[in-house]
């Protein structure tokens, strides 16, 4: 009876013991699977937003660099400046002017050494232009490279912000008496020096 009962115990610990593998083994099991899932994402494949990062080019400049955008002091200390009236006037100081009084330097042609001085202010969202005509004030104009009013050299002096500017018509200066724009046929007048002051 001894035997029997040991031998019956035995059978019913290894059922138990196998069992128990059988259900270790299962739980083991499912995790596995989910680790070696194929919808999980590798670190190391790239992704489309790395992708287009490293394909787009960089953005288009502005043809103007910051050192062509200027102010034109005059040689009484004033500034060049558009009015509201359209036209081109003289001011003690071009940050309390009505219009702004910074003006963009161009070459006519890309290398050339003829420019247009063009407003950096907008009228109806187009600049006008610095135009002295012969035997006209200086005044503005709707930008024409084709207007020689508007070819302007600008050559240096005795420094390199001074500068004479003048075109056909003549040099750009102020009169020395009412310090008003007015147009000398020479640039041997100190008052047709003018400086650029870069913004």
């Amino acid at each position: 009876m001894n035997t029997t009962t040991r031998t019956i115990l035995a059978i019913g610990l290894l059922g138990s013991v196998l069992a128990i593998s059988s259900c270790s083994s299962d739980a083991g099991g499912e995790p596995e699977e989910a680790l070696s899932s194929p919808t999980a994402p590798s670190a190391a494949e790239p992704t489309e937003t790395s992708s287009e990062s490293t394909t787009e080019g960089p953005s288009d400049e502005s043809p103007l660099s910051a050192d062509q955008v200027v102010e034109i002091r005059t040689y009484s200390g004033t500034y060049i400046a558009p009015s509201t009236e359209g036209g081109v006037i003289t001011v003690e100081d071009p940050a309390v002017s009505e219009i702004p009084a910074q003006w963009a330097i161009v070459p006519v042609e890309p290398g050339s050494e003829l420019y247009q001085l063009m407003t950096v202010a907008l009228t109806d969202g187009h600049a006008s232009c610095l135009t002295v005509p012969v035997g006209g004030d200086v005044s503005l104009a709707k930008c024409d490279a084709a207007d020689p009013g508007q070819v302007l050299q600008v050559r240096s002096l005795d420094s390199p912000e001074q500068v004479s500017l003048s075109s056909s018509a003549g040099y750009i200066g102020v009169e020395p008496d009412d310090n008003t724009l007015t147009v000398f046929p020479t640039g041997d007048q100190l008052s047709s020096t003018l400086t650029l002051v870069t913004k």
